[in-house]
């Protein structure tokens, strides 16, 4: 939803760490997820992850 984000942050080689917000009305939950090689390390990635992972692999800086 419109209060949901995703942030990554990546090296030169494409690993680095992805941030994902869930807001609810119980509450917000935040979600850090290992990134390898622009791939999934363990946890599987939302199609939200995935866009903002190929956002910043390309070195775009949209908001999605």
């Amino acid at each position: 939803g419109n209060q949901s984000f995703s942030i990554v942050l990546l090296d030169g080689k494409n690993s680095g760490i992805l941030l994902s917000s869930l807001h609810t009305r119980e509450g917000t939950r935040v979600y850090a997820k290992p990134v390898v090689a622009g791939n999934p390390d363990g946890f599987p990635f939302t199609e939200e992850e995935k866009k903002a992972i190929a956002q910043a692999s390309t070195g775009k800086s949209t908001a999605i």
